[in-house]
């Protein structure tokens, strides 16, 4: 080390040690460095040369360990100084700054103290200074005050800075008074020459004021800024803007933006990021972001493209694509620089809101400026051609693979697809397709209950064991999803199945589980079963709601139950929850199906009573119910309330938009007045085939139905699938669960179930049926010939 840092003579011996303002310089740039062991080697060489050291020397590594963090060692170079009678005001201040940097205003505050016991005051400014910025950064209050008490009582004279300093204090304690007192002795004695207002007192002012919400007070700082020499002080105009864009006046903003542009200074694109947030906030809409882009094209500034990218993205961070797209076509005629991100957003944009079509030139000037080679541009044209033609993303898919080009299926599309009732096609992606993107949970299950509304049971079943096998533990969001595909297919004995084995798998049912099964057993007239099952949720401790209480009350209805109808109503009041328009409709079903018209017509005068009206079939069960008693002049009426109902008139429309017919609701009017009231009910009755198909019938109630109990199995609560007679299914899948092992499924998961068989001739017709009035004639054949070989025992 002395080798090095002492200069040798010709014949290589050292000739003398350097001057310590040498070694100052050295252990100053060591310190600088951040290297304190060197300068530390080298303070304890020049001790060992029996050097005097001075105040800097011991300033400089206090300076040096500060910046470390390390006071400890501060402290004990202090407490050397000390001992050796070393003048060290230089060293105090350092140690005081320090400290205040790392938030210890309160030790600093004490070494200040001692400080000035010190003989000397040269540096007092500068060390009051030092603890009311500190304190400040804080929002020490109380130290605040204390200092401002003490330098007073000390009589100190401030410069500007400790003027700033003093003005940004109180306003952090909230004595703008006095802040602006301080700043009106500035201004008053500039003239003086005594102190002088800069900058950062305009600054100080104005962000204090805004701080506050005082932005009147702000705004006449600002005004006075204009008459001075600072008028163009960039950081002035941020905090104006600032303030005016946090306090909702981003029109007020936006002309002072304008004018700091026109000033030609360099602008900050934070602040603009700032006012363009602003607009977009406060008037929850885009075109304000537009006019200023507009605004802004007419100056010609030298930033303007980063704007257009910057405005451009936010724009569609916050759903407004269409905006968008129009800064966009500025930036254009600007002949601006686009970046791949913003051509990527806009695109992303315009597809979330469905519009795929105006997606396309955007897409097509993206992968002619930046290439196929370009991830954003590779990713959302797969993603536009997820959703156009599956077929066609997956050949790109494929043909990029082979460039070696990394590329997945975004999920974003396929979640899209799945809930757009194309959950078949993002199956085939799934299963096809050998790089997949990295999918959780949620996004199993929303395919999953995608395909299992589509009835395409089995592939849904199929999914499962692949996201299984991929790792992926579904949750009860998705057994809901098989349990109501199953419901709805009709199989009921899988369903049950898979909810008697969800605790075996730690998962434990919802109140949509039970929800969606107690609608399904009570739809198929199992009402013991129904009400156990009802039980065993209030049990579990689930919240029934007024839905499932809907359930059984339209379990019971049907079989023309009302009297245990009428307990569920009442229990409904008792639960103090609110009855809805299909409860009075369920129970003008239950009165009907019994014939007693006189308590229908009570129940639904009670009930417009509370402003409550069926729905549209419960006016229906009511008109048909009256015209099987030949009760012509009531039903009338009934008709006339119906053709008033607002959601009445609301399907009614819908069907109207469908058939390119005249105006139903005008042709039922013309029935009602013509008193061709059964004509009447024959229209209706088409309606309602159109939207709930299993409602159509002769609209005569002869007799009530009797309901049936499901029969028992070796599983308690599991229904036996020759027992069942569902009208929901809906495809070629709800034919196949007969022959479906579920338990190949997930393996040792829940859908570890038995296979299921038709056995009864009404399950099958209700398929055969179904099939057949879509034109699948070869697969209503197939089904026929098996239910012919099940019939006669060799299935």
């Amino acid at each position: 080390m002395k080798k090095t840092l002492l200069p040798p003579n010709q014949n290589g011996f050292i000739k003398r040690p350097l001057s310590l303002v040498h070694y100052t310089k050295i252990m100053s740039e060591f310190c600088n460095g951040e290297k304190m062991e060197e300068a530390f080697a080298v303070f304890r060489m020049v001790k060992d040369y029996g050097v005097q050291m001075d105040e800097f020397v011991y300033a400089i590594l206090v300076g040096g360990v500060c910046k470390r963090g390390d006071f400890e060692v501060a402290f004990q170079l202090l407490a050397e100084m000390e001992k050796k009678g070393i003048p060290s005001n230089v060293t105090y201040n350092t140690l005081i700054n320090g400290l205040c940097k790392i938030g210890r205003t309160t030790d600093a505050d004490h070494f200040a103290k001692r400080m000035m016991l010190m003989p000397g005051d040269d540096d007092v400014v500068v060390v009051y200074s030092t603890l009311l910025n500190g304190y400040a950064q804080e929002g020490n209050v109380n130290g605040i005050l204390d200092i401002k008490r003490r330098s007073e009582e000390a009589g100190v004279v401030m410069d500007t800075v400790m003027c700033n300093i003093l003005i940004k204090a109180l306003f952090v304690v909230g004595a703008f008074r006095d802040a602006h007192a301080v700043y009106k002795g500035m201004v008053q004695q500039e003239m003086k020459m005594d102190l002088v207002a800069n900058s950062v007192t305009y600054c100080t002012m104005i962000d204090g004021y805004c701080k506050l919400g005082r932005i009147d007070e702000a705004l006449e700082i600002f005004d006075e800024l204009r008459t001075t020499s600072f008028s163009s002080s960039v950081p002035c105009y941020n905090c104006i803007i600032t303030g005016l864009c946090n306090t909702g006046m981003v029109d007020v903003a936006t002309e002072v933006f304008i004018e700091l542009c026109e000033k030609g200074m360099t602008l900050d694109l934070g602040i603009y990021m700032k006012l363009i947030k602003g607009i977009v906030k406060d008037n929850n809409s885009a075109p304000g972001v537009l006019n200023l882009i507009y605004r802004i094209e007419k100056l010609g500034l030298d930033g303007f493209d980063s704007m257009c990218n910057d405005a451009i993205n936010l724009l569609c961070k916050r759903k407004f694509p269409v905006t968008a797209s129009e800064v966009y076509m500025v930036a254009r005629r600007n002949q601006s620089t686009l970046t791949s991100k913003t051509y990527y957003s806009i695109i992303k944009g315009l597809i979330g809101e469905g519009k795929i079509q105006l997606s396309q030139p955007f897409l097509c000037n993206l992968v002619k400026e930046c290439g196929l080679v370009e991830p954003k541009a590779s990713k959302v044209l797969l993603h536009y051609l997820c959703l156009k033609d599956i077929n066609n993303a997956l050949h790109f898919h494929n043909k990029m693979r082979e460039k070696n080009v990394a590329i997945t299926f975004p999920v974003s599309a396929l979640r899209t697809l799945a809930k757009k009732g194309r959950a078949f096609a993002v199956y085939e992606v799934i299963m096809k397709a050998e790089d997949l993107p990295v999918m959780g949970v949620a996004d199993y299950s929303i395919i999953i209950d995608g395909l299992c509304k589509e009835g395409h049971l089995l592939k849904g079943l199929d999914l499962c064991v692949f996201a299984e096998k991929k790792g992926i533990k579904l949750n009860i969001i998705t057994h809901n999803s098989v349990i109501n595909g199953l419901c709805r297919q009709g199989c009921l004995f899988e369903a049950f199945q898979i909810f008697d084995s969800l605790e075996r798998i730690d998962l434990i049912p919802s109140t949509i589980t039970y929800a969606t099964l107690i609608d399904s057993v009570c739809k198929e007239g199992h009402l013991l079963d129904a009400k156990q099952l009802f039980e065993r949720m209030v049990l579990n401790g689930h919240e029934v709601n007024t839905r499932i209480y809907n359930s059984l009350l339209n379990g019971y209805c049907k079989f023309g139950k009302v009297e245990e109808s009428l307990k569920i109503v009442d229990s409904i009041e008792m639960k103090c929850l609110d009855p809805d328009e299909f409860t009075v409709s369920a129970m003008l079903n239950g009165y009907c199906q019994k014939g007693d018209m006189e308590g229908a017509l009570r129940f639904i005068f009670e009930y417009k009573g509370k402003d409550l009206s069926p729905d549209f079939l419960g006016f229906l069960h009511l008109i048909r119910g009256l015209c099987s008693k030949g009760r012509m002049e009531e039903a009338r009426s009934i008709l006339r309330e119906m053709l008033q109902s607002q959601s009445v008139l609301e399907l009614i429309k819908m069907v109207d938009a469908e058939v390119e017919t005249e105006s139903i609701e005008s042709f039922l009017g013309f029935l009602c007045e013509q008193g061709s009231i059964r004509e009447a009910a024959t229209v209706l009755n088409e309606v309602a085939s159109m939207f709930f198909p299993v409602q159509k019938c002769s609209g005569l109630y002869t007799k009530s139905i009797e309901p049936h109990k499901l029969p028992e199995t070796e599983a308690s609560g599991v229904v036996v699938p020759g027992a069942v007679s569902s009208s929901d299914r809906s495809d070629a899948d709800c034919a196949s669960c007969s022959v479906v092992n579920v338990g190949n499924m997930v393996g040792n998961s829940s859908y570890s179930c038995k296979q299921s068989h038709f056995n009864d001739f009404d399950s099958y017709y209700s398929v055969i049926a179904s099939l057949c009035s879509r034109g699948e004639l070869w697969e209503a054949n197939r089904l026929v010939k098996k239910m012919v070989a099940s019939l006669d025992g060799d299935c």
